[in-house]
């Protein structure tokens, strides 16, 4: 799996920033204010307590409301795109025909279903015949190039020491739950989810017609414990440096013996003489349980990844069976419809595809050039800011400003699309998505030891996110997240900056969080600090660390202000810089009230309003050990009491919960 990128889920005043009018400009309402919470007792529950105690989530989803649950209506437009594409008869190779197929093949269940398991029969017989360590190694890299992974993870992206060249990356694998920690844990929430997966590894093995079922899920589970042990946790592996170790393949062979690299690079199609490794823990205990765990065992292990990695695009038994692991997982009641689990498969494996056909039907182009107008305006907002940081040394600045300027914007959709190089047929579901994940593979490494590609894109254009891009210097913003409540063109300046605004800041601020400040303006990993600023910057995001380590979610559960802390940089830096922008526009000057709102208080409004959403709890417990971004009531009242226009705008009193002194008001940026 690629590198987990810096994700959302994020000055000239142009002419189009008028003054406000009280007609199509306003049309937004912000109905719902709860007029009995305080705005510094709960500025989120102010605005969206209403809105909380009123919506449902649906049986078939875990959570509503912003942010990526946006991505659920979106997922109904792209259904109406896919029902018409597959209704027609279109050339083979168009983009038409081959999303339209792909979707009638995985919606022709009737097939599905009668298959069964036959379409892993092949593969299970070439695991029946794995009679030794090295055929075992060349299984695992046989597999991984038509997406089958297990115990190798690898992809291709820019060298973090010559941001100019691609390289080899190897990361931790192996495991089946969510994380290292749920195999150690012995809380009741934890064990629950340990029993429903291995009732789930259980069943697989079952539908599979393998004798001893539950014997040899604890098998699995067992190995999988020990790979986690050797795992190191998502906040470790938020260091940079430590997670970049770039190795001799020579060196990592003898050193490596069991795995030996160099024949694992020439089975996976791969020369490279060197390679980084970035948890060399990982592979130094697989090299060792590779020999110490029975043949027989690893057998059994990988026929368990390998129904598991296609239990979706297999018989509605094994479907069902995924379902009821992550029912527990999640807290979801019920399992989406197959139109919406199809324009999700769709979106994943064929996303630049369908994506054309998105852009073409939904999005409005002039978003496009009002988006950059305020990209370009809060980059010279964060230079203000960046000039007047009181514990930055001009030299540093100077650096930070150039590195600002270097950011390469990209909005909408790609002005290259990715193309597909494979045979969708409409009555093939399974070998389609082989095919495809054979594309992928492909496509990753024929990148290798050639300069990255500028045009590619992360994420699919039709996506509610964003995200900030380390080693390219990049921001990206899809289509997807260019609409209500993020974006609308006919919205006021409030309303807009304090929404894809604060995204826009928030994303601009990932090149400055405690990763992003280690990468230089060319994206290498480089020291373009003093050691004074660096150490004070450190301090800086400390303080930001404890913060939020005191935040709690569902009644005492703690947030982990050291996984979450570059995207609570990003949303501290992304408020300021947006409203730092929104001021110097006419309405930000101004004092006009719309709907008895203050200009200040839309964009504050606007700004709760984006991260309106209401998870179950047990999807909620998941993502607080899990995602690098805070839960959304922190991602508005976190920033906002370290934010003194907010308290301006509110009046916010010393008695009210929320409420910081001065002094503990936490700036960075």
């Amino acid at each position: 799996m690629k590198k987990a990128l810096y994700f959302l889920i994020g000055l000239l005043v142009v002419a189009s920033c008028n003054s406000v009018t009280n007609t199509t400009k306003n049309k937004i309402d912000f109905e719902g204010i709860s007029d009995s919470i305080k705005p510094g007792d709960n500025f989120f529950n102010h605005v969206n307590k209403v809105w909380l105690d009123t919506v449902k989530i649906a049986d078939d989803q875990v959570g509503v409301g912003s942010y990526s649950f946006l991505n659920i209506p979106q997922k109904k437009l792209l259904e109406n795109i896919l029902t018409e594409v597959s209704a027609g008869n279109h050339k083979n190779g168009t983009i038409e025909q081959m999303v339209g197929d792909f979707y009638t093949s995985g919606m022709d269940t009737v097939r599905i279903n009668k298959r069964g398991f036959e379409p892993l029969k092949a593969t299970f017989l070439k695991i029946d015949n794995i009679h030794s360590v090295a055929s075992l190694m060349g299984f695992v890299a046989d597999e991984m190039s038509a997406g089958n992974g297990s115990i190798i993870s690898m992809y291709v992206s820019p060298d973090n020491e010559n941001s100019k060249v691609n390289m080899l990356h190897f990361g931790q694998a192996g495991l089946g739950l969510p994380d290292r920690d749920y195999y150690f844990k012995t809380d009741d929430a934890t064990v629950a989810i340990q029993n429903a997966y291995k009732k789930y590894l259980t069943s697989l093995f079952n539908l599979s017609a393998q004798n001893d079922a539950e014997k040899k899920a604890e098998i699995v589970y067992a190995i999988e414990t020990k790979l986690a042990a050797s795992h190191k946790t998502r906040i470790e592996r938020r260091d940079i440096k430590a997670n970049y170790n770039k190795m001799n393949v020579a060196d990592l062979t003898k050193n490596n013996v069991t795995i030996d690299w160099s024949t694992l690079l020439t089975q996976l199609n791969l020369k490279a003489e060197a390679i980084d490794i970035e948890q060399p823990a990982y592979y130094n205990k697989l090299n060792e349980l590779l020999v110490s765990i029975p043949l027989q065992d690893w057998k059994t292990y990988l026929k368990a990844t390998t129904v598991s990695n296609y239990a979706d695009v297999l018989s509605k038994p094994f479907e069902n069976a995924n379902f009821e692991y992550t029912k527990v997982l999640y807290g979801q009641d019920s399992q989406s419809t197959r139109a919406q689990l199809m324009v999700q498969k769709v979106d994943r494996q064929l996303g630049f595809a369908l994506g054309q056909l998105y852009v073409k039907r939904y999005f409005n182009e002039d978003a496009k050039q009002r988006v950059l107008d305020l990209v370009n305006n809060l980059q010279k907002a964060f230079e203000n800011r960046i000039n007047q940081l009181d514990w930055m040394s001009d030299v540093t600045k100077k650096q930070a400003k150039e590195k600002l300027y270097s950011i390469t914007k990209k909005i909408g959709y790609p002005d290259v699309w990715r193309t597909y190089n494979a045979t969708i047929q409409k009555d093939a579901y399974f070998e389609n998505v082989v095919a495809l994940n054979k594309n992928a593979y492909q496509y990753n490494i024929a990148k290798l030891h050639s300069a990255p590609n500028r045009d590619e894109w992360e994420t699919t254009p039709a996506t509610v996110t964003a995200y900030y891009n380390p080693p390219l210097n990049e921001i990206v913003f899809p289509a997807g997240i260019l609409q209500f409540p993020y974006f609308d063109i006919a919205a006021d300046d409030a309303v807009n900056y304090g929404g894809i605004g604060m995204v826009i800041g928030h994303e601009l601020t990932h090149a400055f969080d405690d990763q992003g400040a280690q990468f230089d303006k060319d994206g290498n990993v480089k020291n373009w600090w003093t050691d004074e600023d660096y150490t004070q910057f450190k301090a800086k995001t400390q303080l930001m660390i404890d913060r939020y380590s005191s935040f709690t979610v569902l009644d005492s559960l703690h947030l982990k202000g050291a996984l979450t802390v570059g995207e609570n940089t990003a949303d501290n830096g992304g408020i300021a810089i947006a409203y730092d922008a929104f001021k110097l526009t006419a309405q930000g000057k101004g004092a006009v009230k719309i709907q008895g709102y203050t200009p200040d208080q839309r964009f504050f409004y606007s700004i709760a309003r984006i991260w309106r959403v209401k998870t179950r709890d047990a999807y909620l417990s998941n993502y607080i050990k899990t995602n690098p971004h805070s839960p959304p009531i922190w991602r508005v009242n976190g920033p906002l009491m370290n934010f003194d226009p907010f308290y301006d705008a509110f009046d916010v009193q010393p008695n009210e919960v929320n409420y910081k002194p001065a002094a503990e008001r936490i700036k960075i940026w």
